[in-house]
């Protein structure tokens, strides 16, 4: 009879030494999950922050020196996107459609002008939406001003790794409004 049992303690350490390999699987398996988990909230952190930094850097920069390089901007206000044949493009409604200004690569401001330059790839683009005065605080908008005020669109795309944020800003920018023609 004891001869017969000499082979079962075997058995019995390999089923448990298997066990403890499947949990310990298992487990290594869950924290390489949680890891990326983190590391995807981590850069999704990131991307928004370098996007959110260039959208304040492009303000920044088209209201510096008394908003010496709004003319960029509202040179976009009667500009359109034009086709191989240098016709305006249309959009399904027929209109056409506004042109933008795209920068992408290291000419964006933050990559050109922050002491700590952004790790991702990242793009935006300015588009003209519309004039609006309703913006102008404390006026009549009845009443005739001086100053026009236009709403731009202001997209930004932040990619590292494998995160990917898209962010759009609009921005009032109030201008001397141009002369009438007679």
């Amino acid at each position: 009879m004891q001869n017969r049992q000499k082979g079962a303690s075997l058995i019995v350490a390999l089923i448990l030494l298997t066990i403890i390999t499947l949990v310990a699987v298992y487990s290594i398996e869950g924290s390489t999950i949680q890891s990326k988990m983190i590391a995807n909230s981590l850069f999704s952190t990131l991307t928004y922050q370098e996007c959110r930094n260039e959208q304040e850097s492009n303000i920044r920069f088209y209201n510096a020196d008394g908003g010496a390089q709004l003319e960029t901007l509202t040179n976009l206000k009667d500009s359109f996107e034009l086709d191989e044949d240098g016709n305006p493009m249309l959009d399904q409604d027929g209109n056409k459609l506004p042109s933008s200004l795209t920068v992408s690569g290291d000419n964006v401001f933050t990559k050109q002008y922050n002491i700590n330059p952004a790790k991702s790839d990242m793009s935006y683009s300015w588009s003209y939406v519309k004039e609006d005065n309703k913006f102008l605080g404390g006026s009549d908008k009845d009443s005739e001003s001086i100053v026009t005020t236009y709403i731009f669109q202001n997209d930004c795309t932040s990619t590292f790794r494998f995160s990917t944020n898209n962010q759009s800003l609009a921005v009032a920018v109030e201008m001397l409004a141009p002369p009438s023609n007679p």
